[in-house]
């Protein structure tokens, strides 16, 4: 609602604010909930009524200054050409200005959180896709491959808790060796070798000697006939002697297009 009164040359106009407003504030409020558009055409219209009371008032007081009326009304030269001061105290332009950055920081807010559910979504059918092509991928091994893996993925578990520097990226490293050395048979002996002739024969998955399985088992694990203990023992020795696996003779041959060899 707009006042005016009159003073000394000048006439000085006031807006009364609209109770909960908050002026300079960006805290969103239940005024903050109108929609924009109404919400800028309420400002624009409180600035037309202050300044249209204002052009009544000037026409009111003709008498005593009909040029300063006139102006007002847009029909004669502005106030100030004929010495008359005017005094406003809104500025529709900063309340406008003020709307529309409230309504800015209210939608960044609602876009943001919308994007982090988004992503979060999508991450979390990312994994699910992920693991679920993973354990078809599990479905479609055959039953002993599935056994023999689990066999390594086990003895992996115990030799990183004995500062073993290996993970599961090897298990197909070590799959390869078995396979080509037992066949996956955790009770294979071989008899026919150099090592046989020597009365050391090779045994269990990865085919080590008694004295190498010896020497490379870990306390509790000494059964060179028991799969996991078989491989501990295997993969302690690949690494001592050849490093990684990528050396390992039968490996390396096999990655150059050739035959598997012994180690």
């Amino acid at each position: 609602m707009a006042r005016h009164s009159k003073a000394a040359g000048r006439t000085v106009y006031t807006v009364v604010p609209v109770q909960g407003a908050h002026v300079g504030s960006h805290r969103m409020k239940d005024d903050d909930k109108v929609p924009l558009a109404h919400r800028v055409s309420a400002v624009l219209v409180a600035a037309g009524v202050a300044a249209g009371t204002a052009a009544i008032a000037h026409v009111a007081s003709a008498k005593t200054n009909p040029l300063a009326a006139g102006a007002d009304l847009a029909v004669v030269p502005a106030a100030e050409e004929v010495g008359v001061k005017t005094v406003h105290a809104v500025n529709p332009g900063a309340e406008v200005a003020r709307v529309l950055q409230g309504q800015q920081l209210y939608a960044m807010e609602n876009f943001n959180a919308a994007a982090k559910v988004a992503k979060d979504g999508y991450d979390a059918r990312q994994r699910a896709a992920a693991e679920e092509a993973a354990r078809q991928a599990e479905l479609r091994k055959p039953p002993k491959q599935r056994e023999i893996e689990g066999w390594i993925k086990e003895a992996i578990k115990i030799l990183q808790a004995n500062g073993t520097n290996i993970d599961e990226s090897a298990v197909p490293a070590i799959y390869t060796i078995i396979i080509k050395e037992s066949n996956g048979n955790p009770n294979a002996v071989n008899n026919w070798d150099s090592n046989a002739m020597r009365g050391t024969p090779s045994k269990g998955l990865m085919q080590t000697i008694d004295p190498t399985f010896r020497a490379y088992a870990l306390p509790g694990h000494g059964d060179i006939f028991n799969p996991v203990d078989n491989i501990i023992a295997g993969v302690r020795y690949t690494i001592a002697r050849y490093g990684s696996f990528a050396n390992h003779p039968g490996l390396a041959s096999l990655a150059l297009g050739g035959g598997y060899r012994g180690y």
